[in-house]
């Protein structure tokens, strides 16, 4: 995600913090282009706040990048009109046409593979409910190190109290934290983010960050990152052609629990 990848929270126009216990954000930076509110009492732990146009800018527009090679990535299912809560997801990447709502706990399971990724290609609104969470399951031999979780929503992202958030969470336009949400990731947003009394660590995870497992390619797409085993059966099959067999090979569908 380029330099978006530096921030824990980033809103074009503004981030604001409210609450009275204080959000705390770890292992990145917060940051607008135009107003940070409530830091403190909010604390970032391992980064800074800043409203510098220089850092912020190119970080947006490194984010509108990175949405759009997310949107542009070919689906493996169409799931439009499910609530993700109760569901459990193989890798893959997942399309919903409008709003898409979580109520209850999503469970990632990677299947013991490496490189694992999950996109969520979201067409307007990702709402969640209270207390819903999302939770990973069965990584590979690296534990979750070179995983990769990327929510790209068209517009707004609501999400309930108590929320345990997994993976980078990108939103057209605005975000809002429920009070006391906590969990690994980062929400960027191009207009504004609203915490309260959340606690979002960036590098949470495994091998932090959940932004492993794709890659731009010579033509600015965004591709998947081939499992270190593959590179010399790729070679032998012949570059692109072997890259294109491998994809195919590991496209999943989803499993309801």
């Amino acid at each position: 995600m380029g330099s978006a990848g530096e921030f824990t929270v980033l809103g074009g126009a503004a981030v604001t913090s409210t609450g009275t216990l204080g959000t705390v954000i770890t292992s990145g930076n917060v940051g607008s282009a135009a107003a940070v509110t409530g830091f403190p009492p909010a604390l970032v732990v391992g980064g800074v706040v800043t409203t510098d146009t220089t850092v912020v800018d190119p970080a947006l527009a490194n984010l509108i990048q990175a949405a759009n090679g997310l949107s542009n990535m070919t689906s493996t299912a169409e799931e439009s009109g499910l609530n993700l809560g109760g569901m459990t997801l193989l890798p893959g990447i997942y399309t919903f046409s409008s709003s898409e709502l979580m109520d209850g706990t999503l469970t990632l399971n990677a299947n013991g593979q490496n490189n694992a990724v999950w996109v969520f290609q979201i067409g307007s609104t990702l709402t969640t409910a209270a207390n819903s969470a999302v939770v990973l399951i069965n990584p590979g031999t690296l534990e979750g190190i070179d995983d990769g979780i990327y929510w790209d929503v068209g517009t707004s992202i609501t999400m309930g109290a108590d929320n345990q958030i997994l993976g980078n969470y990108l939103a057209g336009s605005a975000i809002t934290v429920g009070s006391s949400t906590s969990g690994s990731g980062r929400v960027l947003a191009q207009t504004g983010v609203s915490l309260d009394n959340d606690q979002i660590n960036s590098n949470g995870g495994p091998g932090g960050g959940w932004t492993s497992g794709l890659m731009y390619n010579a033509m600015g797409n965004v591709v998947p990152v081939p499992e270190p085993v593959i590179f010399m059966w790729l070679a032998a099959l012949g570059g692109v052609t072997g890259l294109i067999c491998w994809w195919r090979k590991t496209r999943v569908l989803k499993i309801i629990a």
